[in-house]
């Protein structure tokens, strides 16, 4: 039986992926072909690109091996039978001996057709985009030049770190948008703590992408106190295109950009029960609207009151989708306390029969009060334990959700699907890759990973 919106009183289905059709791609703690090593805590993000398929990963909580500590990297992998290796690897250190650049916050692709005038370029240009954690408190945009390999950097921002602050400024998340008035092609970073910078094509700039010296939309001064867990700091976790407009999500709001040759950005939807979140809102995705013409929001609220919403940005309206929590604790059988859902995105897919279908990674922390269920792995990661093994949802056209398993590797904690994405490789249409791990505040080293699967193993055929 599959939970959909409307049906919470059934059981949830669950796929346990046990059988053929998973297998690891990229464990971490080895050298590459350029005998350059290859770690990292976590695989935060995946991106297909030229032909290939590129992971970012981060150092976040590392405790060092013998290879000593490490700048965050991002690897690459040319073909489904290839060696992972090490495309770039940031640099720079701290006073105190900590690498400069921690982990890949967000990474990303643009695609521009005109130039930051409105021309038509005379080919279609497509870049590869990155961020990082740099604790020196400067937020900055890699690209890569796909003739040469070489990444160049443009600065964003600067924003002085408070000493003991857990939270670093960082860009995380990507958007595009053809502006509808001036025509212009436009690439969006999500950066906190100040907000929405905007930026075209430029070729006589380092990177190729002129940004903006400000912001489009300045977050510093959103009220946050009716949001419990957000510590007077918000994120922009992402955007998506519905109806031709742009939308973000910014803490526990959506904004919609408002185009032009002096643009802005207009609230139009605040979750009224946001519970207790660090980050609100995730996940921003477009669908089809199921009760009439046009498109929909999707958004998965993260924290203690998980569900995912959708938002007709028509006029602000909500309709849960999914109660999250609630469906995890019927499918597991053990009280979910708080959930991320879609930690940057919800990866849209093709099913066996050629219908999108999304899916949506997971981390949750189960109550202290429940006893692990025969089957699972629980994680004590202080202050929380968390469920251990990789888990992601599929949400079918018809609106069903299933619950499904990443085949558990043995002595070995996956906790949580970070990052989704089809295989980019020619000829290889049945390949999914999967991400992740999230050190949640404790001290790991090597536990990051990438996973590839088929669609039949993985998704499925429609239920």
């Amino acid at each position: 039986m599959l939970i959909s919106a409307g049906d919470s009183q059934n059981a949830p289905s669950v796929a346990d992926k046990k059988q053929a059709g998973f297998e690891v791609s990229f464990s971490p703690g080895s050298r590459d072909v350029n005998r350059l090593f290859m770690g990292g805590t976590e695989v935060r993000s995946l991106v297909g690109h030229d032909g290939k398929l590129f992971a970012g990963n981060g150092y976040w909580m590392d405790r060092p091996g013998w290879e000593g500590v490490m700048n965050a990297q991002i690897l690459v992998l040319d073909r489904p039978s290839g060696m992972w290796r090490v495309d770039h690897a940031f640099e720079g250190w701290m006073p105190n001996g900590r690498p400069r650049n921690l982990a890949v916050s967000v990474m990303g692709d643009a695609d521009f057709t005109t130039d930051a005038n409105g021309r038509p370029l005379a080919k279609p240009v497509a870049l590869l985009l990155a961020s990082t954690w740099d604790l020196t408190g400067e937020t900055s945009v890699f690209t890569r030049d796909d003739a040469d390999g070489r990444w160049a950097s443009a600065p964003l921002a600067y924003t002085e770190r408070i000493p003991g602050q857990r939270r670093l400024a960082q860009v995380r998340s990507f958007g595009r948008h053809r502006d509808r008035t001036t025509g212009v092609d436009t690439i969006f970073a999500g950066e906190d703590p100040n907000g929405i910078y905007s930026g075209a094509y430029d070729p006589a700039v380092p990177g190729r992408i002129r940004w903006g010296q400000s912001p489009e939309l300045d977050i510093s001064g959103i009220a946050v106190s009716g949001f419990p867990g957000m510590e007077n700091h918000l994120r922009v976790t992402s955007f998506a295109e519905a109806n031709e407009h742009l939308y973000a999500a910014v803490g526990q709001q959506i904004y919609e950009r408002i185009d032009g040759t002096t643009p802005r950005w207009r609230a139009i939807y605040t979750n009224p029960s946001p519970g207790f979140s660090r980050s609100g809102l995730r996940g921003l995705t477009a669908v089809p609207n199921p009760g009439g013409d046009g498109e929909v929001l999707l958004a998965a609220v993260e924290g203690t009151a998980s569900r995912i919403v959708r938002v007709n940005p028509r006029d602000g309206s909500e309709a849960t989708d999914l109660q999250l929590g609630d469906f995890l604790s019927k499918a597991w059988r053990m009280r979910v306390a708080y959930v991320i859902a879609a930690y940057n995105d919800m990866a849209k897919i093709h099913d066996l029969q050629g219908n999108d279908v999304l899916l949506i990674g997971l981390d949750a922390s189960i109550g202290p009060e429940s006893a692990a269920m025969t089957g699972h792995n629980i994680v004590n990661m202080a202050p929380a334990r968390h469920e251990g093994d990789a888990w992601y949802l599929i949400r079918r056209p018809n609106g069903a959700y299933d619950l499904h398993r990443i085949s558990p590797r043995t002595g070995f904690a996956m906790i949580a699907t970070r990052s989704i994405a089809a295989s980019p490789f020619p000829g290889d249409g049945d390949g999914i890759y999967f991400a992740g791990f999230d050190a949640n505040f404790t001290s790991v080293h090597n536990t990051g990973w990438i996973v590839r699967s088929t669609i039949s193993a993985a998704i499925g055929g429609q239920p």
